[in-house]
């Protein structure tokens, strides 16, 4: 079947539930052609919302995937491109589409906002009465497919993009709205599996369980407030399962009042899902870090346990890195990162600490203890103990020696 023969099949099969139509447009974004009844057409509205501009920057963007047009009442557009190499061909749009069951009332309310005159107004609540309402997770299914039918190519819910005007950012998440949960809880369990362990591979745990499910199972109407509603409890499973994952507790908490904040600054359900993004994508980057930085912490832990053990023997940087097998820069950069001193200073400090030790409960000399610390010069001795004591060693044994 060529391109068009694969449009016609999918949408007989989308029609089978939804009356969704299907527009082609010239690379200019021109209409070519719709088999939208003229009583049903809404050019005032896509051109009031100015989405042409929003499937031009996407074009330019070098984006060949999906892109689901949303507006801040709910009512969505697919978007699909057909190349041929590098040439765009046409570009081709399914829809519109509500993603909440008072999504006609909320849209009639908007219009409010808006200067038109009557007759429009009449018009197109008449066209939107018309609109089905799909749940978020069935729209998104029906972004793959119509992909798929365009180019002859399978790809996953985390490529497709969102965009609205009160955005202008690439998502490529979906937001999370009302529906069925079969099988939702392992798919759940992976994906914030992949959160403690930092996976930036989460995008596709995260895909898979929003074609299963579509968020709490609570019709309040508004789909906005849906998705936020949804957003809000991913964010506080992402910062427990952050902190599960070795993130700070109070960075973690402090992240969560921030994004709960923005998530309630929200217009569109394209902003949600921008934001999921983003958030996500934050928690799983501290996460990676904060794991990075406990593991060379754990290591430097155990290089600073083999300095106190063989404190009375020659150590050095090259000795020292060789045995975690870094380079002598990686592993003077990761020392001081962790202790907060260099390897020499702190290798001094302990000999100097030990010296103590000797000076006040021993009577070795101190050209003994030098040589018994691995000093290398008695001078060497003085001029380390002065400056990490403020005094020098015979000084520091005659205030402190124990007899």
């Amino acid at each position: 079947m060529d391109i068009k023969e694969r449009l016609s099949f999918f949408q007989e099969m989308v029609q089978c539930e939804y009356p969704l139509h299907l527009w082609h447009y010239s690379p200019e974004f021109e209409l070519i052609e719709t088999d939208c009844p003229a009583e049903l057409m809404l050019p005032d509205i896509i051109s009031m919302l100015g989405f042409s501009s929003l499937v031009l920057a996407h074009i330019e963007s070098g984006n060949r995937m999906p892109l689901i047009l949303d507006t801040e009442f709910g009512l969505l557009w697919i978007a699909g491109f057909e190349y041929q190499g590098f040439a765009l061909q046409q570009i081709h749009i399914v829809g519109p589409a509500f993603t909440g069951s008072n999504s006609h009332l909320v849209l009639r309310k908007k219009l409010d906002s808006y200067q038109l005159t009557v007759k429009l107004r009449s018009k197109i609540v008449k066209q939107i009465e018309s609109v089905p309402i799909i749940p978020s997770s069935v729209l998104l299914s029906y972004a793959i497919m119509f992909h798929c039918a365009i180019t002859g190519e399978r790809i996953t819910a985390d490529l497709i993009s969102f965009t609205s005007h009160s955005t202008t950012s690439v998502p490529d998440d979906s937001p999370l709205l009302s529906g069925e949960h079969p099988g939702i809880w392992m798919a759940e369990q992976t994906f914030l599996s992949m959160i403690r362990e930092g996976n930036p591979e989460y995008k596709k745990a995260l895909a898979k369980s929003m074609t299963l499910s579509s968020g709490v199972k609570a019709e309040i109407g508004d789909s906005l407030r849906m998705s936020k509603n949804n957003l809000l409890v991913l964010l506080t499973l992402c910062s427990r399962a952050a902190i599960d994952g070795g993130l700070n507790p109070s960075i973690a908490y402090t992240l969560n009042d921030y994004y709960a904040g923005r998530i309630e600054e929200c217009k569109t359900t394209a902003d949600t899902t921008n934001l999921s993004r983003e958030f996500l994508d934050d928690y799983v980057h501290r996460v990676r870090a904060a794991k990075e930085t406990n593991a060379h912490s754990r290591q430097i832990q155990n290089i600073c346990d083999y300095i106190s053990l063989h404190i009375r023997e020659p150590l050095s940087i090259s000795l020292l890195s060789e045995r975690l097998g870094y380079t002598e820069y990686y592993f003077s950069h990761k020392f001081k990162e962790v202790t907060g001193e260099s390897v020499n200073a702190y290798i001094r400090r302990k000999k100097i600490e030990e010296a103590k030790l000797l000076l006040s409960g021993t009577r070795m000399s101190i050209q003994d203890i030098s040589d018994e610390l691995s000093f290398g010069s008695r001078s060497f001795f003085f001029s380390s103990f002065q400056k990490e004591t403020g005094m020098s060693p015979t000084a520091y044994r005659g205030e402190h020696c124990k007899g």
